[in-house]
């Protein structure tokens, strides 16, 4: 086996509007098997790297990391398309696989330019859905127009809405709702992490969970003056089309992935994605009971369906909302590994070890502000100094999961624990560790 893995976590669709760094994109070493080529946009701490690799048994002498030339040039940190499909990367992936074949590409993203690479490498056969990829179908997977249109015609249960072309449609879509009483959720067609959404509501004062902020608009008049002042922010410049839905308040965030096979589509995981108000925490299993369960995997398989008829293979998670009265409503897809496939596909299933979805919950921080440490082993060693630290044989305690991040002075980690209590518990004496002198 001669896999190629690339972390490449970066579309130029998205523009400004997602928050992602080198320091988040390293978390894919937790994919890496024995004998891997890892595509990076730099090389990771070696200490995070024998990290890592401890935990899920891999060895760390078979592990290549290849670093596009140019590396410097990327945006904000990640990989880029250009640097993707870039010869020179081709040749020198192909010397770190010595003569092996590679057999499998597996991408973060599943841009145009891994297909390019993939030509470049004489490999397309291992892309899976090489075709779908290779006429730009990345982009249908991470759009939410897209999304609404082939999703609501699979039978998936969406929050009320419309997918606006103009200003006019849009102003008319808002109003519609906001004189039913109702708050209006907009998304620009591609973001992520909330910062393409914004909350219009009838109500001052309302949370804007999950979006930038909340605005408070009670009229068409009201609508209009909004869509006039933002109409180039939600549309990037008339690039793209713009999402309006009901905006539920006090309902809940949730994901079900899926891998999306020739003959199938696997269940991946469940579970909970916590804002306060953006996505700031993931819960792995989400303590659903069984039947609101059961509906948010089966709506996710309806939302699989078009991309599996499609031609698109590789990691789908639907996300949808639970609302106060127990519907069950999907409000976009995400084609791709996202940030919650390593929660329970690697942390879950290798690491913590298979049932641990009967007995243990997986708490998740995604976002660690106002911390203060130097590094990733002085952040390795608080924690273990202070008996925090992840044991296999109890099962329990914190993983690190990214690479340090210097501007947070902190990293991604993930609290394992037999309940949620617990995890909240050990995560406020984690906190306490690195509070700022």
């Amino acid at each position: 086996m001669a896999r190629v893995l690339i972390g490449n976590d970066w579309d130029g669709n998205l523009g400004g509007h997602s928050e992602g760094a080198v320091w988040w994109v390293n978390h894919f070493v937790w994919f890496a098997r024995d004998h891997d080529v890892l595509v990076l946009p730099e090389v990771p701490e070696e200490s995070f790297l024998r990290y890592v690799t401890e935990h899920t048994g891999v060895d760390r002498r078979t592990l290549s990391i290849v670093v596009p030339p140019a590396a410097g040039s990327s945006t904000s940190g990640m990989l880029t398309p250009d640097q993707v499909a870039d010869p020179r990367l081709a040749t020198e992936v192909l010397a770190a696989l010595g003569g092996r074949p590679p057999t499998e590409l597996v991408p973060l993203w599943p841009d145009v330019s891994v297909a390019v690479l993939a030509e470049q490498l004489g490999a397309l056969p291992a892309l899976a859905g090489h075709t779908f990829i290779s006429q730009r179908g990345g982009a249908v997977v991470s759009s939410k127009a897209v999304f609404r249109a082939a999703a609501g015609g699979a039978g998936a249960p969406l929050s009320p809405g419309a997918v606006c072309a103009d200003a006019r449609a849009a102003e008319e879509a808002v109003t519609k709702l906001i004189e039913q009483g109702h708050s209006v959720m907009v998304k620009l067609e591609y973001g992520a992490g909330g910062a393409g959404n914004e909350v219009l509501s009838p109500v001052a004062g309302m949370r804007p969970v999950g979006a930038r902020r909340t605005v408070h608009l009670t009229d068409r008049a009201a609508v209009r003056d909004y869509l006039a002042a933002n109409w180039h922010w939600l549309t990037d410049g008339g690039a793209h089309l713009v999402v309006v839905e009901r905006y539920f308040n006090d309902s809940r965030a949730y994901y079900a992935e899926f891998h999306i096979e020739d003959d199938a589509i696997v269940f991946g995981g469940i579970g909970e994605l916590m804002h306060a108000p953006r996505y700031v925490n993931e819960l792995t299993p989400p303590g659903l009971d069984a039947d609101l369960q059961a509906e948010l995997i089966e709506g996710g398989r309806k939302v699989c369906a078009p991309l599996h008829a499609m031609g698109y293979r590789g990691w789908l998670s639907a996300d949808a909302i639970i609302t106060p009265d127990r519907q069950v409503l999907f409000t976009e897809w995400n084609g791709r590994i996202t940030s919650s496939t390593h929660s329970y596909h690697v942390l879950g299933e290798v690491v913590v070890g298979p049932g641990y979805d009967k007995d243990r919950v997986l708490l998740t921080n995604v976002w660690p502000r106002g911390w203060a440490t130097p590094s990733f082993e002085a952040m390795r060693a608080a924690v273990a100094g202070a008996g925090l630290a992840y044991d296999p044989a109890t099962r329990t305690g914190v993983l690190i999961v990214s690479g340090y991040d210097a501007v947070r002075q902190g990293a991604t980690y993930c609290t394992v624990a037999p309940d949620l209590d617990e995890a909240w518990e050990v995560n406020q004496q984690l906190g306490e560790l690195f509070i700022p002198a």
